[in-house]
């Protein structure tokens, strides 16, 4: 046989689910060639075109699985930062790693995140479902700070107090996008649980605002000289945080009509969007500038524009803003979380004391906000599936993470590599574990299981 046309007719040709990735390897082989890697425009181009990208693959393995896609997300630049190296050497990934610009554009992901919170929380749900989502609230933000805050300090002694501070404000996150598609999948959105759930995670989210608001201003004021953990400064910032929640919420009726009804005016689609989300940017700023989170400004804003979660929109259009915001979410959301994955160094994390530390957190993050089952209050309620619910902390727990590794106290990071990965070890096993304990604990016949029937007034 002729073996030119042998290779003719057997030559490898990439399949359609291999073709459209074939055009990264040229420029990423061109880029491994290259002896350093500058900061310009071209390097953050096309390393914003690896991210998004690899993190969309993420996300869509991870859903193919029956888990969120954050998790593949994370996962995807966990494995990028320790992998890569291994094959091209750290120039590239320590680009990735430190560039300011790809930095910025994940920090606007996270912002866009909490606007779309704010968008769909329903404040009133708070009210319907009576005392039971306040007071699961609370024990969910309190009982994993005070866990968390006494593990890092037993620890991690060698840390600043205000890390071990920050570690317990981390653990009391909840993610309310996970909880809710997984009740969703179960068809338990309307049951009662899935009601007491829903507004105590939208409630949690507040309330960890207001802790990491508190504890980002006593850094900040700390590294300035500022007087530290003293009762006084921490009443101010939670003064500040509340009256900054409290103000928006408030004007929200005078403001949301009007900013809607000038976007229908000018006849063209989108323009609620541009309007939304520089409202989003200002209010970020507004929020940094006294001294708390921007991301407490992002999820204002979107309390201010829709508090009940009903979907805002112009007179003229079928599209929410909510829907509008999805596209540009879609890119610079994973953006972040595949960074944060990229920042996680397994190397730190697979020492003995760093792997004590990371799995120390998850049994206190999980047995912290186990403890809420005690807030649900009336009869014929799934107390352990409430409790469970509010175990994830996806998003939300990596969005605290992040900001704790970009604060800096006396020059050095709040949150040292070793302490940052455990945080993240933390996040990935309790999202892990939250489907499959609302799927055992939702189900018929498991323990504590309720009637299950929505109830206007659940608590």
């Amino acid at each position: 046989m002729n073996p030119g046309a042998f290779a003719t007719r057997h030559r490898w040709r990439p399949g359609p689910r291999v073709a459209p990735f074939l055009p990264l390897t040229i420029p990423v082989a061109a880029w491994a060639a290259t002896p350093d890697h500058p900061a310009r425009t071209g390097s953050v181009l096309f390393g914003l075109a690896l991210l998004i990208v690899g993190a969309k693959v993420g996300g869509l393995i991870a859903e193919r699985w029956s888990q969120p896609s954050v998790l593949g997300e994370l996962l995807v630049g966990i494995a990028a930062g320790n992998l890569l190296p291994l094959a091209f050497g750290e120039r590239g990934i320590a680009f990735v790693r430190g560039d300011p610009t790809l930095h910025v554009l994940a920090e606007l992901g996270v912002l866009l995140l909490l606007f779309d919170v704010g968008l769909e929380a329903d404040l009133r749900a708070l009210v319907r479902v009576g005392p039971s989502a306040g007071l699961v609230a609370a024990i969910g933000v309190i009982a994993p700070f005070a866990l968390g805050w006494g593990i890092a300090r037993w620890l991690l002694p060698e840390g600043p107090a205000l890390a071990h501070v920050f570690v317990g404000a981390t653990l009391t996150a909840t993610s309310v996008g996970i909880t809710a598609r997984v009740l969703k999948d179960l068809g338990g959105l309307q049951s009662r649980e899935g009601q007491v759930i829903l507004a105590a995670a939208v409630l949690d989210d507040i309330l960890g605002l207001v802790v990491l608001a508190v504890i980002t201003g006593l850094v900040t004021a700390a590294s300035s000289g500022g007087p530290g953990l003293s009762a006084f400064a921490v009443a101010a910032i939670v003064l500040k945080a509340v009256l900054f929640l409290g103000i928006t919420v408030g004007l929200a009726p005078r403001v949301s009509g009007p900013i809607v009804r000038l976007a229908g005016r000018t006849g063209h689609h989108g323009t609620l969007l541009v309007l939304g989300v520089a409202l989003c940017f200002t209010l970020a700023f507004a929020a940094e500038r006294i001294g708390l989170a921007g991301i407490v400004g992002a999820f204002a804003a979107g309390l201010l524009l829709d508090p009940y979660g009903e979907g805002v929109r112009t007179r003229d259009e079928s599209t929410t803003l909510s829907e509008l915001l999805h596209p540009l979410s879609s890119v610079f959301v994973p953006l972040f979380f595949v960074l944060m994955g990229i920042q996680v160094d397994v190397g730190t994390l697979l020492t003995p004391a760093s792997l004590g530390f990371g799995l120390g957190l998850v049994i206190v993050g999980v047995l912290g906000k186990l403890a809420s089952a005690a807030g649900v209050v009336g009869r014929g309620i799934n107390r352990l599936a409430v409790a469970v619910g509010m175990v994830p902390r996806g998003e939300v727990g990596l969005i605290f993470a992040g900001i704790g590794a970009t604060l800096t106290l006396e020059d050095r990071p709040l949150l040292s590599d070793a302490a940052f990965s455990a945080l993240v070890l933390m996040v990935v096993v309790t999202t892990l574990l939250a489907p499959i304990g609302l799927r055992w604990t939702l189900r018929p016949g498991s323990p504590g299981r309720g009637t299950g029937r929505a109830h206007p007034a659940a608590g």
